[in-house]
């Protein structure tokens, strides 16, 4: 199956822990999943665009994207992801829309144990975190 659209993952960090939602049951893509924010571009928005309204809308937080480190298809190749850090400018995060039921600051290892997670998001927070102590 080819890849049909590009969305951004949102890498939300506050000292050693990342920002994961669980999913919405409701939703189409990945329900009931822990998994950092992430969203499809719309028409005519950049990634950056796309980043910054997704993360304000799920979570109600406001960042600014500084980099992307990534992009691999989604474990069903049904997306590019395209991976970005991000730094929060103002907010506090919440549950922000139906598309998420809770969300949990997590480290690496707690990362590791929630379930259902998708694997390669585990190995790009992996490989970052990694880059980070080296």
């Amino acid at each position: 199956m080819p890849i049909k659209q590009d969305a951004v993952v949102a890498i939300i960090q506050k000292a050693d822990r990342f920002l994961f939602i669980k999913r919405s049951n409701y939703i189409d893509t990945a329900a009931g999943y822990w998994c950092p924010v992430s969203g499809r571009l719309e028409e005519n928005e950049t990634q950056i665009e796309a980043l910054e309204r997704e993360v304000k809308e799920e979570v109600g937080l406001s960042v600014k994207a500084l980099e992307k480190i990534c992009e691999i298809p989604s474990h069903n190749n049904q997306f590019k992801l395209h991976f970005w850090t991000t730094e929060i400018i103002s907010g506090e995060a919440s549950v922000a829309s139906d598309e998420a039921t809770e969300f949990k600051w997590v480290t690496l290892e707690q990362m590791r144990q929630l379930h259902p997670v998708f694997e390669e998001d585990i190995k790009v927070f992996e490989k970052l975190v990694g880059d980070k102590n080296n």
